[in-house]
């Protein structure tokens, strides 16, 4: 029997009830496939695997409304004259049919066009959460702020595209279109290997030609104000660090500047200084010739290259904003690993005091080079009490407590079973990270992390007092020595669980706080943490896609390394205390991010290692 492939599915309703609906989901024999809700109520899905529909499928569309008396509707599909409606739409043909007062359109793969082997998108859980009454607390975020937008302004050669592929870890090719000298700021960027940002670029202002500083001001002003989604969240005003005395500003910057808070209004703006090596460079060049030793070269560069880029930032800023406004100075070379995280992080904090908690977040989510800010983020969004909207069927205006608060005494697990209440919280942790990659919301993946806590006894513990402080730092040392005797090109990764082993029945119990449930929830979370931290480490910097092997390799450097280990011993002696969450302490602690220097430093361990980027995007199977 003859079928048709689709790409993608759009709902629309004939009746007011649109702005009703708030999810829905598309079953065709056992395949599910989830759809998201726009503004304006329309329900839309795009297959990352065309699917093909034949007269013998039995296809569904199960809808959730956000009103109480009719929460859930099933449509079945007419299939037979769903595929006789196949008509030329305004720029593909189409299967449309309309039933109950509903409009459902799929698009028409061309014939011809080869089966498409495209990754799932790694934000959207491609499982599903098993219990539409626990919804992780990213997805009520991402729906209130689905992408991170930010301006980048700069003139051409700056680095503005080197930036922009470094902190969103975006490949040559994915950042080849964002040249200055093309830039229409009207124009949203987006890019598949990071689909949580929209990028507005603007060409720099040169003197004497206005249109372009016209062209912002008034692109920013309109960006001002309206839903969260559509605002403007941040900019990276960028130039490059002065060289010789030369002003670090050019008239038509001072001019923006000077205007910044007419024009910007509350808009986090970060003054980007760009190509920082150059500038170190010829600093050191300069107290070379003052005659100072080498030894005292070597020590005194970086701090008075610091001070001298401050001394000039003041100046040149100061008498323009009557403010010292904030500033980062940037550079992609080797030895300066620790600028741009310190860019994300200053971006993080400014927009979470003058934007919204959602949009920090989004931006936390987005960015791929700070792990430790991933980290605080994990923490942030576990412990994030949220008021429930309308979306929220019978709880409207009531508080939600973060999954991780109070697990001891957890309303929001009430009557679900472990494994149900386990899903939100990996979920959760997984979109905190990003990695580009469907793999980690598998199904296996799931499985594999779940049996990791199934046994917590540490019969050989080490004694903590004799080891190195147990947090980000030496997790670096630890997985970085695991690593090199795990690591053979020719070898499949072996994980010592094996995938698809069917997981104890605890998991299906339904939630009760006792003492060994709250136990291996901590672990669960702590681990998780861990294991996205280490496979961050092995994949920074390189920024092809995360296959199977990554993630393996990444869960055996952590599963095999005495921070786990210690980890364990630790939960194992967990109690509860009146009147503190303990249980909250103790993952906060044991997941605790690596102090500045280690995070500045963890690169040049893994960089040894010289692991082969094709060989960590390999599928290999669990």
């Amino acid at each position: 029997m003859s079928s048709t492939r689709v790409s993608d599915i759009i709902v629309t309703f004939t009746e007011s009830k649109s702005l009703a609906a708030r999810a829905a989901r598309l079953i065709i024999g056992s395949e599910r496939h989830k759809l998201s809700c726009e503004a304006n109520g329309t329900l839309r899905a795009t297959f990352a695997t065309p699917i093909a529909l034949s007269q013998k499928d039995h296809v569904r569309l199960l809808v959730s409304y956000r009103s109480w008396y009719k929460p859930h509707d099933t449509i079945l599909l007419d299939t037979e004259a769903l595929l006789a409606s196949e008509r030329q739409g305004n720029r593909r043909r189409e299967l449309q049919i309309t039933q109950d007062r509903v409009s459902i359109v799929f698009g028409v793969c061309p014939e011809g066009q080869p089966e498409q082997n495209t990754e799932d998108d790694p934000v959207n859980d491609p499982d599903g959460p098993p219990n539409g009454n626990l919804q992780p607390t990213t997805e009520t975020i991402l729906q209130i702020c689905p992408r991170f937008r930010i301006l980048v302004i700069g003139k051409t050669g700056v680095g503005k595209s080197t930036l922009i592929k470094r902190a969103f870890g975006l490949t040559e090719t994915a950042s080849a279109h964002y040249r200055s000298s093309e830039a229409d700021i009207e124009t949203e960027i987006t890019s598949s290997e990071n689909t949580l940002f929209v990028l507005h670029d603007s060409k720099g202002f040169e003197p004497g030609e206005d249109r372009n500083y016209d062209t912002a001001k008034r692109f920013i002003l309109n960006r001002r104000s309206g839903a969260l989604k559509d605002r403007l969240h941040a900019v990276w005003f960028c130039v490059e660090s002065p060289r010789a005395g030369a002003h670090l500003l050019d008239p038509a910057a001072e001019d923006f500047l000077k205007s910044k808070q007419a024009t910007l209004g509350t808009i986090p703006l970060i003054t980007v200084c760009t190509k920082y090596d150059k500038f170190v460079n010829e600093v050191e060049m300069n107290m070379s010739d003052q005659g100072i030793e080498d030894k005292e070269l070597t020590e005194s560069t970086s701090s008075r290259a610091e001070s001298i880029m401050n001394e000039n930032y003041i100046q040149s800023i100061y008498p323009l904003a009557e403010k010292t406004l904030p500033h980062i100075a940037v550079s992609a070379e080797k030895g300066y690993e620790n600028t741009l995280p310190k860019l994300v992080q200053l971006t993080y904090s400014m927009v979470s005091q003058w934007v919204a908690y959602e949009t920090a977040v989004v931006s936390n989510m987005v960015q791929r080079v700070n792990p430790a800010l991933k980290i605080q983020g994990t923490i942030d969004i576990g412990k994030k009490s949220l008021k429930l909207g309308s979306n929220w069927p019978h709880k409207a205006d009531s508080l939600f407590l973060g999954y991780w608060m109070a697990l001891s005494s957890s309303p929001n697990f009430a009557g679900h079973t472990v494994w149900d209440c386990l899903h939100v919280i990996h979920t959760d942790i997984v979109r905190a990270w990003n990695f580009p990659t469907p793999h980690l919301l598998s199904k296996e993946f799931r499985e594999l992390m779940v049996k990791t806590v199934e046994d917590l006894h540490v019969p050989n513990a080490p004694n903590p007092a004799s080891m190195l402080t147990l947090s980000g730092g030496s997790l670096v040392a630890e997985i970085s020595a695991v690593l090199a005797a795990l690591v053979n090109p020719a070898d499949p990764v072996v994980i010592p669980i094996v995938a698809g082993l069917a997981i104890g029945s605890w998991a299906y119990t339904v939630y009760h706080p006792s003492k060994a449930v709250q136990q291996r929830f901590i672990a669960f979370i702590v681990d998780l943490t861990h294991v996205m931290e280490t496979l961050f480490i092995i994949t920074e910097g390189r920024r092809e896609k995360v296959g199977r092997r990554a993630i393996k390799l990444a869960y055996n450097a952590y599963n095999d390394s005495a921070v786990k280990v210690w980890a364990h011993a630790q939960i194992e002696l967990y109690c509860e205390m009146e009147g503190r969450d303990t249980a909250l302490e103790m993952i906060e602690r044991l997941i605790e991010p690596a102090n500045s220097e280690d995070n500045t430093n963890y690169r040049v361990n893994f960089d040894k290692l010289a692991l082969d980027p094709a060989n960590l995007s390999q599928d290999e199977p669990w």
